[in-house]
């Protein structure tokens, strides 16, 4: 109510202050039925009655710069007849009451003046017509009054016609009658269905022929028409003499134009937005016209809409156009919401600056800006100004709220969507092969001669750790360690042992480590062992041990996937290898370790499996134990020193296959884990949840 109080005062002060038709004007798109009906009541100081429950309902209303009262008075009616409804004014009343559109034509009063000058939607008057006439003007007045509850009845041995229905309706009916009704010539009624042409730009194109024509011919044309845009046709009202005039112009004009191609640049509204009006607008003003004979191109890159259609399709065009170019800067704001989906709003929003901006982004003034945490993004929105657009992140629901010109939210809109995309993932798989290979040779001859030498006893020894049986026994000892032994024993005077042993040893160690990771992302797999060593604080008093730190080896691999075209993937990968080579030297001092590291780009094939890391480790030692200048001796040597030899070997190997997942709803992820989930012991990848007993 108080809303139309609003309108009613704006109407009463815009009449008093100029000398025109008061003029409505509104400041927003939707309003309520009941209240403009309730402005105009006030405003023309009419009561009104009706039932708000069967008129509850909103109306679209865009005022611009005003709409004239007339033009709002029958806006309304045409929503009271889409719901049935119509407002009459009765026998007797003053006021207006709004009633079922079926009781309309037997509730409303008879006008006593002309049709135009009732205040009520729906009307009644009585038309006089010529002595006899009555029926025929009944058939062509059933033509022109078509609304729903509308009456065309003629009033027997009367010679009048009674009409009822909407205000427009009868002036037009009373128009057509009194140019069809002026001599007594058959009037005929035909409907020709056009083919090519809107029948409203036919019908203008021949109002205007007929005006031109009446200023040169000595008769004017008596016929008129009427076009019927929904049934696309065009009804003649004329003498049957000039009925063919009539046809002839229709099937001259009724005729495929030919087609022009133009290009339009909106300024101020989007270009999808625009097209779509376009194709409306084009696609009703061809009417019957194929969709091959017009073509609507958006051409992005320039910011154009490239039109190929008929010259009455292009004015329809171009009159919008002007409409949409004349609309007032200040109404051109809106506001949409964009949903992230697959990226971070931060990101998006930063690059929307970048790519829209061009500059930094300008936040809420502080002392605008409500405080909120930063903390697991549970802050409210936060506002950013990128050229003559605000944008605003809502990081709960992660979304993007942009206000501004249609034009540059429609073009944030498509920014967004080309940069919110899912971006395949990548499996990596990483093998890790060491193959260590050793080998150790030992062979060693130890003597030892008893004797007398002038009553003195004389033992002469080469000892090499081999245990030799004692030679004052006169049995051999049983056979011990490993490998080949001999033994010579001569009881009282010498004995003599060979030993020779060969080792050797192949070992292996394998790990399989995978991991998931977004396209362009790192990956990092690690594998360390860390042993820790001590650390001792003196002083004059006491010595405190503590534990000094760790030192780390093993492998280490840091893996960036990059997707390109062809099913290949641009890696670039660190490989790092460590391991300890001995034991500490003290306590204090960390074992001593051997680092290799790998560090490249490279283009693998997807799914491939390829090796990006292959390192060789050989160690080759030989020690000799020999007896000073015997051990020496050219082949007699041999049997005075004890030698062994060992070589290792160590080799790593990297296998890394990255393979892409592009399922939408990663049923290819589903299918790589299954043999793992059986390895496992696990037979699905979530968890069972089952009752408990709790006693």
């Amino acid at each position: 109510m108080r809303q139309a109080l609003a309108f009613a005062l704006l109407l009463v002060s815009l009449a008093q202050a100029q000398d025109q038709r008061p003029v409505w004007v509104t400041t927003q798109d939707e309003i309520e039925l009941t209240e403009l009906l309730d402005a105009y009541s006030i405003a023309r100081e009419l009561p009104l009655d009706y039932d708000r429950s069967k008129v509850a309902g909103k109306v679209t209303v865009r005022s611009g710069t005003g709409i004239p009262s007339a033009g709002l008075w029958t806006l309304i009616n045409r929503q009271l007849a889409g719901r049935g409804l119509a407002c009459i004014q009765a026998a007797g009343e003053e006021g207006l009451a709004i009633v079922a559109i079926e009781e309309a034509a037997k509730l409303a009063r008879i006008e006593p003046g002309p049709a135009e000058d009732s205040v009520a939607g729906f009307v009644k008057v009585l038309l006089p017509v010529r002595p006899g006439k009555a029926s025929a003007v009944v058939e062509i007045l059933q033509q022109v009054l078509t609304a729903k509850g509308s009456l065309v009845q003629a009033v027997a041995d009367a010679d009048q016609v009674l009409l009822a229905g909407p205000a427009p309706q009868v002036t037009e009916a009373i128009e057509v009658a009194e140019r069809v009704d002026v001599t007594d010539a058959e009037i005929v009624v035909e409907e020709f269905l056009l083919q090519h042409v809107a029948p409203t730009a036919v019908a203008k194109l021949l109002e205007r022929i007929g005006q031109a024509m009446a200023k040169v011919r000595a008769t004017p044309l008596r016929g008129t028409l009427l076009a019927d845009a929904l049934a696309g046709t065009v009804l003649v009202i004329a003498p049957v003499e000039e009925l063919p005039y009539w046809r002839e112009n229709l099937e001259r004009f009724d005729r495929r134009q030919p087609a022009v191609t133009r290009e339009y640049t909106p300024v101020r509204f989007g270009l999808a937005e625009t097209a779509k009006l376009m194709e409306e607008v084009v696609r009703d003003a061809g009417w019957r016209e194929t969709t091959e004979s017009w073509r609507l191109v958006r051409d992005e890159l320039t910011g154009t809409l490239i039109l190929t259609a008929t010259p009455h399709q292009h004015e329809e065009v171009e009159a919008l156009l002007a409409r949409l170019e004349a609309t007032p800067a200040d109404a051109l704001v809106t506001m949409r919401s964009f949903p992230v989906r697959h990226r971070d709003v931060d990101q998006v929003l930063e690059l929307l600056r970048e790519l829209v901006g061009g500059g930094p982004i300008v936040g809420v003034p502080a002392e605008e800006e409500e405080p909120r945490s930063t903390e697991g993004g549970t802050g409210g929105p936060v506002a950013a100004q990128t050229g003559g657009t605000t944008l605003t992140k809502d990081p709960s629901t992660n979304r993007i709220l942009a206000v501004g010109s249609p034009r540059a939210v429609e073009g944030i809109g498509e920014l967004i969507a080309s940069l919110d995309t899912r971006q395949p993932q990548v499996l990596v798989e990483a093998m890790i092969v060491s193959l260590t290979e050793s080998e150790s040779r030992q062979l060693a001859v130890q003597l030892q001669e008893l004797g007398r030498w002038d009553g003195a006893l004389l033992r002469a020894s080469s000892l090499f750790g081999m245990s030799p049986p004692d030679a004052s026994l006169a049995t051999l000892p049983a056979s011990s360690g490993t490998g080949a032994e001999a033994v010579l024993l001569d009881p009282g005077s010498f004995h003599g042992v060979l030993r020779a042993l060969a080792t050797l040893s192949e070992g292996r160690d394998l790990n399989i480590p995978k991991v998931l990771v977004a396209n362009n992302e790192t990956a990092t797999l690690d594998s360390v062992l860390q042993t820790p060593f001590a650390s001792t604080n003196a002083s004059t008093t006491v010595a405190t041990t503590s534990l000094g730190g760790t030192s780390d080896a093993g492998t280490q691999i840091t893996v960036t996937p990059q997707i390109t075209d062809g099913d290949q993937l641009l890696i670039d990968y660190q490989v790092s290898l460590s391991s300890f080579v001995g034991e500490a030297s003290d306590v204090t001092l960390p074992p001593p370790r051997q680092q290799n590291s790998l560090t490249s780009v490279a283009t693998v094939p997807d799914g491939f499996a390829v090796v990006v890391g292959g390192l060789e480790v050989e160690q080759e030692t030989e020690s000799a134990s020999k007896v000073p200048l015997l051990g020496d001796l050219p082949i007699l040597g041999a049997l005075f020193r004890s030698t062994t030899r060992t070589m290792t070997k160590t080799r790593f190997f990297v296998f890394l296959r990255c393979s892409v997942l592009r399922d939408a709803r990663f049923e290819d992820l589903r299918y790589l884990s299954r043999a793992d989930l059986g390895v496992a012991g696990i037979s699905s990848d979530a968890p069972a949840v089952e009752p408990r007993i709790i006693r």
